[in-house]
């Protein structure tokens, strides 16, 4: 692993949000990536630096006029090792309020589960245009996101083409689990990583990213896995092996009235 581990985060996390501009734009500012879902959405209109930089209020003055153009609101994602964490009084400067710092974290091949997991799940590839609305209905439900946005974001078939590959769990017949892989350069990417809240607490989550991760190794040339974690996942992503190697810090920005 000559790449340090933080670039290998960063890199795949900038590519992973490639995938939210299919109906929007991708656009390579000065020092940064502005992404634009096509919709109103801080969750998925999301700028991130593209290496580290000296001066950021220039880098944010580019990309605020940018997203103040497409009068939209955005997320501005910022690794701690291209920007020192910035003051957040600065921030409010240029309109943005701090949400969260989210650990980048990357872990090689998973260890064995501690203890055997359920044998009550079916796992798939999201291969036709059902399975990608079941995407869209899992990301709403558990992340607190409105169907319509969801399935416009993750319900077209199309949108599933390869470095992002969709996985679902069923328990029988019924969906309770998804996740979602950005795989290049040997890296498998985990993002939209969730249970059913009544499924939760049964391990679902860690059987359907190893059933991910091996997908990802066997088919794609993946030995390497990163994320970046929320706190609910903490304790599954340290259980699968994973060491933070960096911080995100997350900012919003709302759209500028008309």
């Amino acid at each position: 692993m000559g790449t340090p581990p933080h670039v290998l985060i960063e890199t795949n996390q900038r590519l992973a949000s490639r995938f939210y501009a299919h109906a929007g734009s991708a656009v390579s500012l000065p020092g940064a990536l502005a992404i634009h879902s096509g919709y109103n959405s801080t969750a998925f209109n999301i700028s991130s630096l593209t290496g580290p930089t000296p001066h950021l209020p220039t880098v944010l003055k580019t990309v605020t006029s940018h997203y103040d153009r497409l009068r939209t609101g955005s997320a501005l994602w910022l690794c701690e090792q291209y920007a020192a964490a910035p003051d957040r009084a600065a921030m409010l400067a240029f309109g943005y309020s701090f949400q969260q710092s989210a650990p980048g974290m990357l872990a090689q091949r998973f260890p064995a589960p501690r203890h055997a997991l359920t044998n009550d799940l079916t796992i798939r590839r999201v291969e036709t245009a059902p399975e990608a609305l079941v995407f869209a209905h899992l990301v709403s439900v558990i992340f607190h996101v409105s169907f319509p946005l969801c399935q416009c974001i993750y319900g077209n078939l199309d949108v599933w083409r390869p470095p992002v590959y969709g996985f679902l769990a069923y328990r029988v017949e019924e969906p309770v689990a998804c996740a979602m892989v950005t795989a290049a350069d040997g890296v498998a990417g985990f993002y939209s990583v969730g249970t059913l809240p009544h499924f939760q607490g049964r391990r679902y989550g860690e059987n359907i990213m190893r059933h991910a991760a091996a997908y990802s190794e066997t088919h794609l040339g993946c030995s390497l896995s990163v994320l970046q974690s929320s706190p609910a996942g903490r304790n599954l992503y340290d259980r699968l092996g994973f060491r933070e190697f960096t911080r995100f810090s997350i900012f919003n920005r709302l759209a500028v009235p008309k």
